[in-house]
């Protein structure tokens, strides 16, 4: 039997410490006053569990010695959803003419809404167009527009100055729309987005008055979050793997992408907002996922994000219900060759998935072991 365990050596020795309490725990209040016959076996002559193995109508449950991994994972309840909703107003005035609908993808260049029968267009940026975008100005915003410019194929420079370039581009923009070719951007043509969003709460209505919230949106990208207790937080580090699983019993992998209240509305926060309370506060975490929801799988689903935790490799292990208390320590029953019984003085440690690791004993591998019901 090989034994490689991960972390540290304090971490291990107070894993095995853990162990040994919950087994305690689990077999001297639980599983000795259900399985009164094993128990009596131990207390006394040894021998006679050949004799108390025949005594039943039916023969033991019986499971294998299982050699290799044992992997403490954390499971917390979370929320399958596309993140954040952002509110968005339309702007300038008169009369909300047009509105996607609820679940609708607006992408970059992609229609908002429309004001008077006037489509005002997605440009992609975090800035918000705080004023006309016209010819010789710079800044942030200048930078966005002719991003997207560029990813709509037209021929403008990689920097933040509004220029004669950008002017032709923005007219030639505005030609292949059926607008005036006035070289000028306002908010009644365009407004910024982080990106490509998913309308996910209309709460305006076509003849409206323009100026108001006409809907919430949220990133496209499907994430789940849930709500971490402090002690966990170490498992849910920024970049940490996690499988998500689905009330339909589908396993989605997923990435922690933000851990606390410094999460962005896209899930894009740093990790570093988790705060310093303590006891049972618990933590939001948001979860990317790399793998796209099962057909019919909507916002709101309740879903289990598992980390892994500490993990021991290439040990043995039996089921937790096959020890029994003697003394001081703890014995499994093995079966032998001709189907009777005997007991095998073990050591334990690492407990995970429902097994204990067996650290010392006369077993191996394969040997079937007494599982009581």
């Amino acid at each position: 039997m090989t034994e490689r365990a991960t972390g540290s050596p304090d971490r291990r020795r107070s894993g095995a410490r853990r162990g040994a309490d919950r087994i305690a725990a689990l077999v001297t209040v639980g599983l000795c006053g259900l399985v009164v016959t094993g128990c009596a076996v131990l207390a006394g002559d040894p021998d006679s569990s050949d004799a108390v193995a025949g005594a039943g109508t039916s023969p033991p449950v019986t499971t294998p010695v299982i050699e290799g991994d044992l992997v403490e994972s954390v499971k917390v309840p979370g929320t399958l959803g596309y993140g954040a909703r952002t509110p968005l107003a339309s702007a300038g005035e008169g009369t909300v003419t047009g509105l996607p609908g609820y679940g609708e993808v607006v992408a970059l260049d992609g229609i908002l809404y429309s004001v008077d029968e006037r489509p005002v267009r997605a440009l992609h940026g975090r800035v918000p167009l705080w004023r006309s975008l016209q010819a010789g100005i710079a800044g942030a915003d200048v930078d966005q527009l002719k991003d997207s410019l560029r990813a709509l194929g037209y021929d403008v420079a990689d920097d933040d100055r509004f220029d004669w370039r950008t002017a032709e581009a923005v007219r030639r923009w505005q030609a292949d729309r059926d607008l005036d070719r006035t070289g000028v951007l306002d908010a009644d043509d365009v407004a910024f987005v982080p990106g490509d969003i998913r309308v996910d709460e209309v709460v305006g209505r076509t003849g409206d008055a323009a100026g108001e919230v006409v809907y919430r949106y949220t990133s496209t990208t499907p994430v789940a979050t849930g709500s971490v207790a402090q002690a966990d937080l170490p498992r849910f580090a920024v970049g940490t793997p996690v499988d998500v699983l689905t009330p339909g019993g589908e396993t989605l992998a997923g990435t922690v992408r933000s851990v606390g209240a410094s999460g962005g509305d896209d899930g894009t926060g740093d990790g570093t907002g988790a705060g310093t309370g303590a006891g049972d506060e618990r933590v939001p975490v948001v979860v990317g996922l790399g793998d796209a929801p099962p057909d019919g799988t909507t916002g709101g689903r309740s879903v289990d994000l598992v980390v892994e935790g500490e993990t021991r490799e290439d040990v043995l292990s039996v089921p937790v219900p096959a020890l029994l208390a003697q003394g001081g320590g703890y014995v499994v029953e093995r079966v032998r060759d001709d189907g009777s019984v005997e007991p095998v003085g073990v050591e334990i440690g690492f407990v995970a998935q429902g097994r204990v690791e067996v650290t010392t004993g006369d077993l191996a591998a394969g040997d079937d072991v007494v599982v009581p019901s």
